[in-house]
């Protein structure tokens, strides 16, 4: 089952229980696929809903960042959105199970271990495991990695 039809089903039972939040999100991320497939005229692939869907998740979570620490409710709800998000990406891999694919990455390829190698490596993980980490996780382990 594609993302979208799992959003269209989820969406379904959330109106039934009515849980508004939970069905705002969802209609969030299906407008955005949605209104890119329309643009792109075919459906996305599996990768690039996913795209959406991370895209959506760094927005929630720059917003909880900002908000004030005295807004308690407005925290309380923007986590129980970045969890609903969150439900939507494949499952996420490990600090350490990145930290051994860099090393392995380094030692296959001969690198060095210094901020000179950080974009091949930054570039490599991404590209193959982009849709199961973060960039900003990936980036903390490859500096873990490197010792720097």
């Amino acid at each position: 089952m594609s993302i979208i039809e799992k959003l269209r089903k989820d969406k379904m039972i959330a109106m039934k229980n009515k849980d508004k939040v939970k069905s705002g999100v969802i209609s969030l991320i299906m407008s955005n696929i949605l209104l890119e497939q329309k643009e792109q005229k075919r459906d996305l692939t599996e990768d690039e809903q996913i795209a959406f869907v991370k895209k959506e998740l760094k927005q929630t979570m720059d917003a909880l960042e900002q908000t004030p620490k005295d807004r308690v409710e407005t925290i309380e709800e923007t986590e129980k959105k970045i969890e609903i998000i969150k439900s939507y990406l494949p499952e996420q891999i490990s600090e350490e199970k990145l930290k051994e694919i860099i090393e392995k990455f380094i030692e296959d390829n001969n690198l060095e271990k210094s901020n000179k190698s950080r974009g091949q490596i930054m570039k490599f993980v991404m590209g193959e495991y982009g849709k199961y980490t973060e960039g900003k996780t990936v980036n903390k382990v490859v500096g873990e990695v490197l010792g720097l």
